[in-house]
């Protein structure tokens, strides 16, 4: 069972909820980091579309028939994002990992992260919170707390847990998870830049300000180097840097970065796309006004 890491639409996960611009709460921040068998799908790993819920082939064993066309109808589910209806599928599918896989394997505990992740697209944070808390615990007593798999299980219950308001135990751990990362990851590893995206944005909203501020600002600059301006997530954490940047009073560099990121989506997808209007909505309740004239592509 694995969902992909990076999800633009989600993910940017990001950009949502502004009031009058102050900043992009932290649900506008939070972005499950989901993992992915091959870890980045990269910008349209953001759709991570839920990915596929079915197990690598290499290295497992056979399933019974019933099981296989289990993990089939939750792939498709989850590529359609109705999760609402894969839910009872994948609880079914998770029983059966455990019957017939045993409780250390690891599609049984990739299970557990993607069921948190349902939980979590449903709005059910302390069930989602569970799930994802098995996942972590059972992938550190297998493969050890800084296995990349144990930290994307990681992220990911911190996540949950900020968005549970367990502020102190969902920020110790998402400091933990960065900096694990960023040791045996890298700095510019996408993995990394998640979290710390994610850490700054919480932090921020948190009351940490400047620290906050500058682990978004660190990060963005390392998403524009590594992947590029026009990244979906690139562009979802530079959404919430002009948010801070803004709540700092620095509304010029506010209203440069949303210019900057508005061409980016509208060369990507069009002026009418959701992700452009939104950031021409911003715009506006700051005072801009901004017309598009120009082509995709």
């Amino acid at each position: 069972m694995r969902i992909g890491r990076r999800n633009p639409d989600k993910a940017a996960a990001s950009a949502s909820t502004d009031t009058a611009e102050t900043t992009h709460t932290t649900e506008a921040a939070i972005t499950e980091n989901t993992k992915d068998a091959k870890d980045t799908k990269h910008a349209a790993n953001s759709a991570n579309s839920a990915s596929s819920a079915a197990p690598p082939a290499d290295g497992i064993p056979d399933l019974p028939p019933e099981t296989a066309e289990r993990q089939r109808r939750v792939a498709e589910l989850l590529d359609h994002e109705l999760h609402e209806s894969a839910e009872p599928e994948m609880r079914a599918l998770l029983s059966d990992y455990e019957r017939l896989l045993g409780h250390a394997d690891p599609i049984t505990i990739s299970c557990y992260d993607a069921l948190g992740h349902t939980l979590y697209q449903m709005g059910l944070i302390p069930e989602a919170e569970a799930m994802h808390r098995e996942a972590y615990d059972r992938g550190t007593r297998r493969d050890g707390p800084d296995h990349p798999d144990t930290l994307a299980y990681a992220h990911n219950l911190g996540a949950a847990l900020v968005m549970g308001d367990e502020w102190e135990e969902g920020l110790a751990l998402l400091e933990d998870t960065l900096e694990r990362r960023e040791r045996v990851l890298g700095p510019d590893h996408g993995d990394a830049l998640t979290t710390a995206a994610l850490l700054g944005a919480v932090l921020f909203k948190h009351g940490e300000q400047q620290r906050g501020f500058e682990l978004l600002d660190r990060a963005y600059a390392r998403y524009v180097a590594t992947f590029g301006a026009d990244d979906l997530e690139t562009l979802a954490v530079g959404g919430n840097l002009a948010a801070a940047v803004h709540t700092l009073g620095r509304k010029d560099d506010a209203v440069a970065l949303l210019i900057d990121i508005l061409k980016h989506y509208a060369r990507l997808f069009g002026p009418n796309d959701p992700q452009t209007l939104h950031i021409q909505q911003r715009l506006a309740a700051m005072g801009v006004v901004v017309t598009l004239n120009f082509r995709r592509g």
